[in-house]
């Protein structure tokens, strides 16, 4: 694992989730009504929902058309953003329809949406049964599927809605985002092309290709479909978002902070580009600057760890080290799973001359976290198992790019340790080589160079 100095490219992935997922119906042939005929827009509008309303109070509808009219208002409440309407209506579409494979769909869109999976996962089987040929089904549970962390079972639900429709978009756009999850980077950018090829307007395949992209690594392709994201959505926030983070990684700061000014400006409530930004800013030296942004976005969403880790990155850079424990003390317990804040929080700790509580706490978080894993060899280095040259040695990876990543923790985390026990040529030698061997975008690199200042005073 490495530590960027914030989660570059992947917190705004989207899933496109359900863009062939609200179906319609028409009214079928016999007893029709003006109101029902509207309803069938399902577009959300109140006066959609109204004519709905209308007609399903008439008395005028055959039990089919009435099926037809709450499915058609259900899914004009799904889009709408009140799913639990929603549901009420579909679940009546389905009783006066028990075969009626497209409420089942759409009740299962309302369920994803509420992030009830299991659900979802339920109604979508259900669909396919009573209509195995309904590509959308298929699509939409391998979407929850891919939100359950089961991309396996993701990928082969949009290969059966791939073979169902072979030219279908979405599809291949949605099994791009769950190889993305799997870490197959390849596969996701095979796809997500294959979408673009079937669909050269599709903004979102554009921008989740540019986020694969930026995962292996090259910035430069990122940064061209963001490019063409933004051309195709010049209002498309999260694309924004991702080509500042693109420029960040590769050192252009002032392009990054202007990305992140214009994601900022078409949604002011994201959090995760004041936590961007921030980190941008403190790269050019702004350390002030950066803390307020961070200080934003923690207000925004209370519950952003990586915010309060940038926060708590700038001041241990300041020496203000209890600050730091404090923010790192929050990373950990809304992430009391993730290794690299137990191991900020520590040092943050004991540098603040709080040892014994660092020690006690220590064995206590690790416990939580997966010791397999890098880097958990630097918990190992802590606990005195082994050395700085031991844990250099456990940075090693056949991928070149993981290696990097991993030498630079150990490399700095390993002058920290040095420092702690009061050997600072050895900590200099360490801080030198992060600060050689580190992306200037991740927080080693910049702590780093503040604690070769510090030791040159």
């Amino acid at each position: 694992m490495r530590f960027p100095l914030l989660p570059v490219l992947t917190v705004s992935l989207s899933f496109d989730l359900l863009v062939a997922g609200w179906l319609l119906c028409g009214v079928a042939l016999g007893q029709w009504s003006p109101d029902a005929e509207m309803c069938t827009k399902a577009s959300g509008s109140d006066e959609t929902i109204a004519a709905c309303t209308r007609a399903i109070t008439s008395g005028q509808l055959s039990s089919m058309n009435l099926a037809i009219t709450f499915y058609n208002r259900g899914t004009a409440w799904g889009n709408k953003g009140d799913y639990d309407r929603a549901i009420a209506d579909h679940n009546e579409a389905i009783r006066l329809k028990p075969q009626y494979a497209l409420a089942y769909n759409n009740r299962g869109n309302a369920w994803n949406s509420k992030g009830d999976y299991d659900r979802a996962i339920a109604d979508y089987t259900e669909a396919i049964r009573l209509n195995p040929q309904l590509a959308t089904a298929y699509t939409n549970r391998g979407i929850a599927w891919n939100s359950k962390g089961d991309y396996d079972r993701a990928i082969a639900d949009h290969n059966e809605a791939i073979g169902i429709n072979p030219h279908d978009a979405p599809a291949y756009n949605n099994r791009g985002n769950a190889w993305n999850s799997k870490g197959d980077y390849d596969h996701a950018i095979a796809d997500f092309s294959e979408a673009i090829r079937f669909s050269p307007q599709y903004a979102l395949a554009f921008y989740n290709r540019g986020t694969a992209w930026g995962k292996k690594g090259d910035y430069d392709r990122a940064i061209e479909d963001f490019k063409e994201a933004i051309r195709l959505n010049p209002q498309y926030a999260p694309a924004y978002n991702n080509r500042g983070s693109a420029w960040n990684s590769k050192g252009d700061y002032d392009r990054a902070i202007a990305d992140f000014n214009e994601a900022i400006r078409l949604n002011p409530q994201d959090a995760l580009a004041y936590n961007n930004r921030g980190s941008a800013v403190r790269l050019k030296g702004d350390s002030d600057r950066a803390l307020a942004d961070c200080t934003v976005a923690i207000r925004l969403n209370p519950k952003y760890a990586w915010a309060y880790l940038n926060r708590g990155v700038t001041r241990f850079a300041q020496g203000n080290f209890e600050s730091a424990d404090v923010d790192f003390s929050e990373a950990l317990g809304l992430a009391p799973n993730d290794t690299s804040f137990v191991i900020w929080h520590y040092f943050a700790q004991s540098r603040a001359n709080h040892r014994n509580a660092a020690a006690s706490e220590l064995a206590n978080n690790a416990a939580k976290v997966d010791k397999a894993s890098w880097p958990a060899p630097i918990i190992d280095l802590i606990a005195g198992r082994i050395d700085a040259a031991g844990a250099l040695k456990a940075a090693t990876n056949s991928d070149r790019k993981i290696q990097r990543d991993q030498m630079c923790a150990a490399a700095f985390f390993g002058g920290e340790w040095h420092l702690l026990q009061g050997r600072r040529s050895e900590a200099r030698e360490a801080f030198e080589r992060a600060q050689r061997d580190c992306p200037k975008h991740f927080p080693e690199y910049f702590s780093a160079s503040s604690e070769l200042k510090k030791l040159s005073q």
